[in-house]
């Protein structure tokens, strides 16, 4: 219907917006102007955005800026009470739109050029200079929708509230249109639950995966230590290094003319196991290794020990320990 303002399920701008009809109406400085059906279609017809685009704006600032849309075109429409003036936008900014669909400008005022302002595209005629978009301004005129006819430099303004368009032939429309909305809220709604859902269980999965990840380095590590190929105060780091590995990608490198892909971890646990026995630091049978005279010494002597023969013979450490053990110091 002429004049009522339909949202579709995004915040678009409607077309068919109703800014002036035809009447008699008085400005702000008591001017009475009529303002008949011919003059409404004339001012549809001689609307050309080529010749002068009128633009879209909150209030009535003097140079028609800042603009959140453009009136594209212009059209005169038949009713019982005079003919309609309504206008289609274009290129409006979807914020002005959303807080024209929130109410947040109920009124809206059409600015013309006067038929002897020197900057009228069409001399003679009134011409629709901008379209001006209000909060809370008061009809000047009783009865009629809140219409107010204003001089604001040498333009003529004339307000209209969104509150007075017809909307009856349109409730079963708007109806329909919430009714989309909502199922559309509920859709929404079930989506991000199961997507919530779906981010819980992946993150519970890579919380178990890690933690199992972690009792296989430690695993790991315990039984390298008492293999001899760590020592025990580098229990904790190997177990930390194979912690931050777990997650690194593959490293795919050349062994000759074939090409190899090994992960990480299992390279470091393949570089340890690689190690010659060293000192046996856990529990033994008796008669595993040989039993050391004088003073037993801990595990912190006995490395200390194992890395000054290691300097001073030029051995490894796995050697100099192996000696120390077997012949005491």
């Amino acid at each position: 219907m002429p004049g009522a303002i339909i949202y579709g399920m995004s915040t678009q701008f409607p077309n068919g917006i109703e800014i002036f009809r035809a009447g008699r109406h008085t400005d702000n400085a008591g001017t009475a102007r009529d303002f008949t059906d011919a003059d409404i279609h004339a001012i549809a017809a001689g609307y050309s955005a080529a010749k002068h685009e009128a633009p879209i704006v909150v209030g009535h600032p003097e140079l028609d800026s800042p603009a959140y849309g453009w009136v594209d075109s212009v059209r005169a429409e038949s009713a019982s009470d005079g003919a309609r003036l309504v206008i289609d936008a274009r290129d409006v900014e979807p914020q002005f739109a959303e807080m024209v669909k929130t109410r947040r400008f109920p009124k809206r005022s059409a600015a013309f050029y006067a038929p002897d302002h020197p900057s009228n595209p069409t001399p003679g005629q009134w011409y629709l200079r901008h379209v001006g978009f209000l909060g809370a301004t008061p009809p000047a005129i009783s009865g009629l929708k809140p219409i107010q006819f204003s001089d604001v430099g040498e333009s003529i303004n004339f307000f209209l509230s969104t509150e007075d368009l017809n909307v009856t032939e349109q409730e079963q429309e708007l109806e329909r249109l919430r009714t989309q909305i909502a199922q559309r809220d509920e859709a929404l709604a079930a989506a991000n639950a199961r997507a919530d859902e779906s981010q819980r269980q992946v993150a519970a999965f890579a919380e178990a995966r890690r933690a199992d990840q972690h009792a296989a380095h430690v695993t790991f590590a315990e039984a390298e230590v008492n293999a001899g190929r760590l020592m025990p105060k580098e229990r904790a780091s190997t177990i930390a290094v194979l912690d931050v590995l777990a997650d690194a990608a593959a490293v795919e490198f050349a062994e000759g003319d074939a090409k190899k892909t090994v992960s990480p971890v299992e390279f470091v646990k393949s570089l340890i196991t690689a190690r010659p026995p060293g000192v046996q630091f856990g529990e033994h049978a008796p008669g595993s290794v040989a039993v050391q005279t004088g003073k037993p010494k801990t595990d912190a002597e006995l490395d200390a020990a194992a890395r000054r023969l290691a300097a001073e013979k030029g051995i490894s450490f796995a050697e100099a320990a192996h000696q120390i053990i077997k012949m005491g110091e």
